[in-house]
């Protein structure tokens, strides 16, 4: 009994001898909120209202300025766009593996949530959720910028500088396409023709895409104009070059891929789009094979 207590004596000596050492709470490694520079309070305020963050301590909290956006965008979006200030914000979350990436906007303008989500893509990014969010109707231009910020920081690893010029100029090439057409119908037809780029890998050529172009925008009904059709056949390009890997896209894209996998299969078929005649025919005899099923 005395050694034992002699023990305990020892054991509370040595502890009180020991420094206190100061303990360093992390916010959840899991979220990560990335806000405009130039926000004032209040706009801040409605920001992290319209993002869902209740208490901010529970993030990992990081900025994007004005001048990173023009680093990053000024080469395929004009200043105007840009503007003076980076106010849209965002707040990422790590998903399980192969969620895919889900997108949600509030008071964004210029970019639509597929137009994130395909950028975000080819830019290097995988199974994550991410809410973009501006005080009131913005661009939402940083937010490209701040995403791939988040996902540096979140996975400790820099994306590839390629794939990131690449999503900035998607971005850029998919809102252009949207004056001709809508913002809906431009994040598909990017969508489609990335999913050709990535099928062909090294074989692909821009005749290629010519190709597929004209046939996607007979398809869905649209006139582009030639200088818009060089921009996007540029991008395709650049996406080439991004080494884009089709199961990824389909992966990480499941919903935009189940609006534009008729219109990506068919790029591939046959060299091109079935006539729409056939189509009602092969529509009827599936008709008829399901009513017999």
């Amino acid at each position: 009994m005395k050694k034992l207590r002699y023990l305990l004596i020892s054991v509370l000596t040595c502890a009180m001898m020991i420094p206190a050492m100061s303990v360093q709470v992390f916010a959840d490694s899991e979220k990560y909120l990335v806000l405009g520079k130039d926000l004032t309070t209040s706009e801040k305020k409605k920001v992290l209202d319209y993002l869902g963050v209740d208490d901010i301590n529970d993030y990992q909290v990081s900025y994007v300025t004005n001048s990173e956006e023009h680093q990053y965008l000024g080469k395929y979006l004009s200043s105007s766009v840009i503007g003076k200030r980076a106010l849209s914000s965002v707040v990422m979350e790590s998903a399980e593996k192969d969620a895919g990436i889900s997108v949600t906007t509030k008071n964004i303008s210029y970019c639509s949530e597929a137009m994130y989500q395909n950028a975000l893509i080819t830019a290097g990014v995988k199974d994550v959720k991410l809410t973009v969010a501006g005080p009131f109707s913005i661009s939402g231009t940083a937010a490209l910028v701040a995403a791939t910020k988040s996902y540096e920081i979140m996975t400790g690893k820099q994306l590839d500088e390629v794939k990131v010029k690449a999503a900035n100029n998607e971005i850029a090439v998919t809102q252009e396409l949207g004056k001709e057409t809508n913002q809906k119908d431009a994040a598909e037809m990017v969508a489609s023709l990335k999913q050709k780029v990535a099928e062909m890998g090294d074989d692909y050529t821009r005749e290629d895409g010519q190709k597929a172009l004209k046939e996607l925008e007979k398809e869905m009904n649209v006139s582009l104009s030639s200088s818009t059709e060089d921009k996007i056949l540029d991008l395709m390009d650049n996406l080439k070059n991004a080494d884009l890997d089709v199961d990824t896209i389909k992966t990480q894209a499941k919903d935009l891929y189940e609006n534009i996998k008729d219109y990506a299969n068919k790029l591939t078929e046959d060299g091109g789009f079935l006539s729409q005649l056939g189509q009602k025919i092969k529509g009827f005899i599936k008709k008829i094979v399901d009513f017999f099923k």
